[in-house]
């Protein structure tokens, strides 16, 4: 399922808190009665329960001719930006991630525009832990992308992603050793790395097993002999 990026007054779309796929519920903030002066709105996920703020960047107004209201102008907000949290131009997180990955994944982009060093360094350990999820020590990313992709837990192809964002092979490069330039461009593929991985590791899979077992009985159990006498014939 592709994501869908958060929009003024979206009905639903992907949270920039949790990440999920979720329905949103929109209210406009103000102090006393200055209801219509405020330029700003809350986004609430019904999934997670936090907060985005959104600031008004376009409006129009309309008289209001009834009522008390007779000689103020009615704002109608047309367009707004999201303040809160600042995922900027990062994409969203894989729905797939699990949590305490995506926890460092979301801090990661909240960062970036900021600090390309902090925002580095969490996507690693984001990278790292997602490495533990699929079966990996966790210690090195190096060796574990390697094994995922002997074991096709991933793409081969993955490791090239992996050594041009200087992760892995003899470009690799460490947080405390990297250039400004270095920081900006790993924390920048990173995220769609780890996504990636997300989608290969964890969302395909689980999208085959889900079409396995909408198979009847009968055939399964035949394939699963079929495979049992490939692997003693090996």
């Amino acid at each position: 399922m592709k994501s869908k990026i958060p929009t003024f007054k979206g009905k639903s779309f992907n949270c920039p808190n949790c990440g999920a796929f979720s329905h949103m519920d929109w209210q406009k903030l103000h102090i006393g009665n200055t209801f219509n002066i405020s330029l700003y709105w809350e986004s609430r996920c019904s999934c997670c329960n936090k907060s985005s703020l959104w600031r008004v960047t376009v409006y129009r107004t309309m008289p209001v001719v009834a009522g008390i209201e007779k000689n103020k102008n009615a704002r109608i907000d047309q367009s707004a930006e999201l303040l809160y949290p600042d995922i900027g131009s990062t994409p969203l997180p894989a729905n797939d991630m699990p949590d305490d990955v995506k926890d460092d994944y979301i801090e990661a982009a909240n960062i970036f525009s900021n600090s390309p060093r902090g925002s580095a360094a969490l996507l690693r350990l984001a990278l790292q832990k997602l490495c533990v999820h699929l079966g990996e020590k966790g210690k090195d990313i190096n060796t574990d992308i390697r094994s995922l992709a002997k074991k096709e837990t991933i793409p081969p192809s993955l490791i090239r992603v992996a050594d041009t964002v200087r992760l892995t092979g003899n470009n690799a490069v460490h947080p405390g050793k990297m250039s400004d330039e270095d920081r900006d461009y790993v924390a920048s593929k990173m995220f769609s790395l780890i996504n990636l991985i997300v989608v290969k590791g964890i969302t395909e899979p689980k999208e085959i097993e889900e079409l396995y077992e909408m198979t009847p009985e009968g055939p399964r159990k035949a394939a699963e002999e079929r495979d049992a006498e490939s692997k003693i014939s090996k």
